[in-house]
């Protein structure tokens, strides 16, 4: 797909059909966040836990669970999807660039998805509740010493993605 058009269909989906997603698929969405940029180069310090079992995804699907703020009705925090992809680090600096690190191979992760036409969402509100339950943090096998940071959630989108319209929706000044 042309690099353009992967930017205007890249949206949050909200809801996800049961087809999985296929291991082909996996393969190219985890070879896009192999090639992610990361600050100096450091791969020694990011990791990636993809999350396919059913069991376990349900357990982190509960351990999300949140309250919408629009509705108060507690809402599934990762929308039906089947598959997530959590990003964590160890050794986190000063400064805190990990975060960015795992926001770069996210947003790889993302539009490759689109690419491939399938939906995605950054998972980020939930994921304090779901580092404070041990108990679903052990299933996921996270290796010792590394802490969540961030999240992402992909599979076949219910309804087919849009191009969103171009936008000048974030302020630029120029100096």
């Amino acid at each position: 797909m042309e690099f353009d058009k992967v930017l205007k269909l890249r949206r949050s989906v909200r809801k996800y059909t049961d087809i999985p997603v296929s291991g082909e698929e996996l393969k190219e969405v985890l070879d896009a966040a192999q090639t992610s940029p990361l600050a100096m180069g450091d791969d020694k310090t990011t990791h990636i836990t993809v999350v396919k079992s059913p069991e376990v995804m349900e357990k982190v699907r509960n351990a999300c669970l949140t309250k919408s703020i629009k509705t108060g009705n507690i809402i599934d925090a990762l929308y039906g999807a089947k598959l997530m992809i959590i990003l964590s680090a160890t050794d986190l600096s000063e400064d805190c660039i990990e975060y960015s690190n795992v926001a770069c191979v996210i947003e790889n992760i993302m539009l490759k998805a689109t690419d491939l036409g399938l939906g995605s969402t950054y998972i980020w509100g939930c994921l304090r509740k779901l580092r404070e339950n041990k108990e679903v943090v052990s299933c996921l096998k996270i290796p010792e010493g590394y802490k969540i940071l961030s999240a992402v959630v992909i599979g076949h989108p219910e309804k087919p993605l849009e191009e969103r319209e171009k936008k000048d929706k974030i302020s630029v000044n120029f100096v």
